[in-house]
């Protein structure tokens, strides 16, 4: 299944949402987002998520043109990819 430009960018627009008033892309905020898409606070499940991160990644356009968090591109990738990581990790039970 492939997914198209806007289906993956709601899912990262979406993230970034939820990410412009935090100072620093560290670890907790990695945290809180990954256990909030499993927790079912983003839409899509886990899988879908992973898809729409992956798409991002390979996009080699901006990911912070209709958002426009202070963030800078770099610091929205690193934080993106460690979000894919940390969701691409099963979570304890």
């Amino acid at each position: 299944m492939s997914m198209g430009t806007n289906s993956w960018k709601g899912h990262v627009n979406g993230i970034l949402y939820g990410i412009q008033f935090d100072r620093a892309l560290d670890d907790t905020v990695v945290t809180r987002v990954a256990d909030g898409v499993t927790g079912g606070l983003y839409p899509g499940d886990r899988a879908e998520m992973l898809e729409a991160l992956a798409h991002a990644l390979r996009h080699p356009g901006p990911l912070n043109d209709q958002i426009e968090t202070h963030h800078s591109e770099e610091s929205i990738r690193t934080f993106l990819s460690q979000l894919s990581a940390a969701l691409a990790t099963p979570s304890p039970c």
